[in-house]
């Protein structure tokens, strides 16, 4: 069901508000019809200038009002409007027949009322220009218009969130343990969140997760635009992708209004009208409201929190959606003052240490044989040609990270062309101790000193062209970013400088060892352990029986020898066959068996058994099963997970951590 459906008229909303009920009723014995609760019998509207004065008439039960403000059960609100524009209100009872709603009162303000807009937040979150200490845009910018638009955050800017959601416990919103007694979930007491990053803590924040949001999610293309003038007044322009991957995404496109409910200074909050406050597509059943009433738990120039709360059969939760401003995503962060931000201070660039770079280059593996050559030939990466490494130095990352990803779809990012398959870098020792290089037509002596390439020449090793940019890697000294003997490396030269003239940011190419010969003719054989049946390694999940290759993390659990070497490059194939032991499970019907991962297929039981590259088991021989990485880049399951899924409930009966005799592993 798409919400974009479903909350494009208030009709829907209306339906929406009587399944999500109030905190706090009073029935009362008054029965009411839809009839009896419009104005002026059930209430009153008194509009003074902008402002909107509203006083319920009835008695017996509690009121309902959902207005451009939001909800409330108040007798008597006041509504502050500063545009003007056509609006309505609609007024409605709890009965102990259920939730009534009348007909919506309509109504027009003919004339603005910018002195109703001197808080800050308007400006915060709908002027792009207007940052921390600025005076509150005049009448004739107002008029004229502003605007600014907000993405789901992509990454850590030390803002104090590190992706597009968090989670966040409602008993104990500021995570210092004091919320709630573990062992009395009868007695919980659900608290509300204040404004301000001081006032609460995310219970769970899991950056980007594959099953959850992950960075190539079609989410993260979706944007947020909030728009104010005078003819229009305010209006929030939404796109939301969800289909695709992240810089190809289709999805759906809204236009509405929003407004803000800053009367209570700890808890404003942003209302719409024909669209919904942004989330992703999986989170559509997660919770029963995206449009009233959503609580903005932080706002600055560059970062916005807003609040929903988890109504599905998981269990009562608040969600935070992060986003940060156009500004930030175009600037890396670096347009964030560290005094703004005030929440975390970035540690400055630390580069990459190198104890033995003169000889990691020239290390290389060859025919399963692995020894330190006199020369060697590096290629460009066809994948992954180049590659902007950014400083992130929040003190829980402190790492380079890349921003592209390997993709190369979007303006600011231009394809590399055919040609980059023809460019070779090749550095050689010479007898006196010195090194020597080709690069394409240019020749000369190379230096390694102090994680740096130095050419005495300037070189270029690829420029990547579209209509509204060129990117061209090319300089005399190169800074390694990172070294893997006979895989890869990363040199790069600086992009930008922070505030202290640190470099912390490089544009680097990536380049791989060129195999001096042949290499392995057949499949590469992926080194296994034996232990199936240790804790951990052999369990049921989802009415199936699990074998864990890796589960997730440098200490994760699994058969895999040495995980972090597993890589399935792009077209690659990894093939896993299995042997039952037999008269160990007693089979009432034949499973199916399938490959399950975070990166590749992402689909989990039962889902994965429907799919082509699930099989039918063997239970009296041998099984072979496989995965083809079709994501078009190198995947690893260090950092997550690759599982063999079996049925097994209704399927068979026995001792399911002995059921293997033996499991091997290739990648092809």
């Amino acid at each position: 069901m798409k919400l974009n459906h479903i909350y494009s008229l208030m009709t829907s909303a209306l339906l929406l508000f009587g399944a999500c009920t109030p905190d706090d009723h009073d029935f009362g014995g008054a029965q009411y019809s839809s009839e009896n609760l419009v104005a002026p019998n059930a209430y009153t509207v008194t509009i003074d200038g902008n402002k909107v004065h509203l006083a319920s008439k009835i008695s017996g039960c509690t009121p309902l009002w959902v207005t451009p403000n939001g909800r409330s059960q108040e007798s008597e609100l006041t509504l502050e409007l500063p545009f003007a524009g056509d609006y309505e209100v609609t007024f409605g009872a709890e009965t102990r027949a259920g939730t009534v709603y009348g007909e919506p009162y309509k109504f027009t303000l003919g004339q603005n009322d910018f002195g109703l807009l001197s808080d800050d937040k308007w400006f915060y979150l709908a002027d792009n220009n207007f940052h921390t200490g600025d005076k509150l845009p005049d009448a004739a910018t107002l008029a004229a218009g502003i605007s600014k638009k907000w993405y789901p955050c992509d990454a850590d800017y030390g803002l104090g969130c590190t992706g597009p959601v968090m989670y966040m416990s409602p008993y104990d919103p500021d995570n210092d343990g004091k919320g709630f007694t573990a062992d009395d979930e009868a007695n919980l007491v659900y608290k509300d969140i204040t404004f301000g990053r001081d006032n609460w803590a995310p219970n769970w924040d899991p950056g980007f997760q594959s099953w959850l949001i992950p960075e190539t999610d079609p989410y993260m293309d979706s944007y947020m635009q909030f728009s104010m003038d005078a003819k229009n007044g305010c209006v929030a322009t939404v796109y939301r992708g969800e289909s695709g991957s992240k810089g190809a995404s289709t999805g759906s496109n809204m236009t509405g209004k929003f407004n803000l409910a800053l009367t209570d200074k700890t808890k404003p909050s942003i209302s719409f009208t024909d669209c919904y406050a942004l989330h992703n597509i999986s989170s559509d059943e997660v919770c029963a409201n995206y449009t009233q009433d959503i609580q903005i738990i932080e706002l600055t120039p560059y970062y916005l929190s807003l609040v929903t709360r988890r109504t599905n059969s998981e269990g009562n939760w608040y969600i935070v959606w992060n986003f940060v401003s156009e500004e930030v995503i175009q600037t890396h962060g670096e347009c964030i003052p560290k005094e703004d931000a005030g929440l975390i201070d970035k540690a400055e660039p630390v580069l990459p240490i190198f104890d033995n770079l003169d000889t990691d280059l020239f290390t290389i593996e060859a025919d399963g044989v692995t020894y330190v050559g006199s020369q060697m030939t590096f290629t460009i990466d066809e994948e992954m040609p180049y590659e902007w490494m950014w400083w992130n130095g929040s003190p829980s990352v402190t790492a380079w990270q890349g921003v592209t990803g390997g993709d190369y779809t979007a303006a600011w990012a231009p394809a590399a062309g055919d040609d980059i398959g023809d460019f070779e870098l090749v550095i050689s020792k010479a007898s006196d101790g010195s090194y020597d290089y080709t690069a394409g037509e240019t020749e000369g002596k190379l230096t390694i000193t102090d994680g740096k390439l130095v050419f005495d020449n300037e070189i270029t090793i690829l420029t990547a062209s579209n209509d509204f940019r060129t990117v061209t890697v090319t300089g005399k000294e190169f800074t390694v970013m990172s070294c893997e003997p006979g895989e890869s490396m990363m040199i790069g030269i600086p992009s930008s400088t922070d505030d202290k003239g640190n470099t912390d940011s490089y544009l680097v190419a990536k380049l791989n060892y060129k195999q001096i010969s042949a290499g392995q003719t057949g499949p590469t054989v992926v080194p296994l352990t034996d232990n199936y049946s240790d804790e951990g390694i052999t369990w049921t999940e989802n009415g199936c029986v699990r074998l864990a290759f890796h589960h997730y993390g440098d200490g994760g659990n699994g058969i895999f020898k040495d995980a972090a070497s597993v890589k399935l490059k792009k077209g690659q194939t990894i093939k896993v066959t299995f042997k039952l032991k037999e008269g160990v499970i007693t089979w009432s019907q034949t499973p199916k068996c399938a490959l399950i991962d975070n990166n590749i297929k992402t689909t989990w039981e039962p889902g994965c058994f429907d799919m082509d590259d699930a099989v039918t088991v063997n239970v009296n021989g041998e099984t072979t099963v496989t995965l083809k990485n079709t994501t078009g880049a190198t995947q690893k399951f260090t950092a997550t997970c690759l599982d063999l899924s079996i049925q097994f409930d209704g399927y068979g009966e026995g001792d399911y951590t002995d059921m293997f005799e033996s499991v091997s592993c290739i990648i092809e």
